[in-house]
């Protein structure tokens, strides 16, 4: 599946109350997103996973039969999901253990909108869409805490 054809169903973003962004609210763009791993949910956990340890990845987005963006599966689901169950990860669909239609946070959204969610949310990994909400990449939380680690460094300097 081609990246820029997953669709998220929801809106392009999780904005909630935006502000206008002024010039030093840097884009989620400029965190440089991973690029998605993609995988369908009639996939196994077995599949899904071997993929991801093949591509040294930690999260995939699961697409729906149309293409559309069905969910997110990370090392932590399956640690929490698979493992500690005891799931036979051959026979056990990742559909059955992804986070369904997960929050997203858009390219053009501000990088602290990101962080935020993530933390109140307690996510590690966020999906981005582009302003048409096609799924473009991957946001990881240690790139969000960097980004916001280096900017107060930056204004502690002044």
């Amino acid at each position: 599946t081609d990246a820029a054809s997953v669709y998220s169903h929801r809106s392009a973003s999780v904005r909630l109350d935006h502000k206008p962004q002024n010039d030093n609210m840097r884009p989620v763009s400029k965190l440089r997103p991973k690029k998605p791993i993609l995988q369908n949910q009639s996939k196994t956990v077995l599949a899904v996973t071997q993929m991801l340890a093949s591509k040294r990845g930690d999260a995939a987005i699961i697409t729906d039969e149309s293409g559309g963006l069905a969910g997110i599966i990370t090392d932590t689901d399956v640690t929490r999901r698979v493992v500690a169950k005891q799931l036979p990860t051959s026979s056990t669909r990742v559909s059955d253990v992804m986070t369904a239609n997960p929050s997203c946070v858009s390219m053009s959204d501000p990088a602290t909108d990101a962080l935020v969610t993530m933390v109140e949310n307690r996510f590690r990994h966020l999906p981005v869409t582009d302003d048409s909400g096609a799924i473009v990449g991957v946001l990881d939380i240690a790139k969000c805490l960097n980004d916001a680690i280096s900017k107060l460094e930056k204004s502690q300097e002044k």
